[in-house]
């Protein structure tokens, strides 16, 4: 399953610069992240049984975080929920496309490709659209 375009290094780890202001879901952001290199490198050592315990667990942040973030919305005047859940959804069966992958044999640079096109799409979401509801915390303190 090791293949050079799968490396965990190379993926990026939480940092405060894309903190939403909120300390369970920006330490939820870093446990997520931490999650997706832990992946990635089951991954570069072709471990595909802990790759699918790894995903599977990264699959159940994800939807615990989600949520958590969708109830957060339901409780302020946040305008974009409709799009926001969509979002979550994508993400969701983004990661589940990465664990059918290695059930599935395929060729490791599609798992390895398909992880990065996930971790983009992470980075994406938390950047431009997570940040976006940092204005409407105040709304539930």
């Amino acid at each position: 399953m090791a293949d050079s375009s799968v490396t965990a290094h190379l993926y990026p780890k939480w940092n405060r610069s894309i903190s939403v202001g909120d300390a369970q879901i920006d330490r939820e952001h870093e446990e997520i992240f931490d999650q997706i290199i832990l992946v990635a490198g089951f991954v570069d050592r072709g471990d595909a049984p802990a790759v699918l315990e790894a995903i599977d667990r990264l699959l159940g942040m994800l939807e615990r975080h989600f949520a958590a973030e969708e109830r957060f919305f339901a409780l302020t005047s946040y305008p974009h929920t409709p799009a926001h859940k969509i979002e979550h959804r994508v993400l969701c069966h983004m990661a589940r496309h990465i664990r059918g992958a290695v059930v599935i044999p395929r060729d490791v640079s599609f798992v390895g490709l398909s992880l990065r096109h996930f971790v983009q799409a992470m980075v994406e979401h938390i950047i431009e659209i997570d940040l976006g509801y940092r204005d409407y915390l105040h709304e539930v303190e």
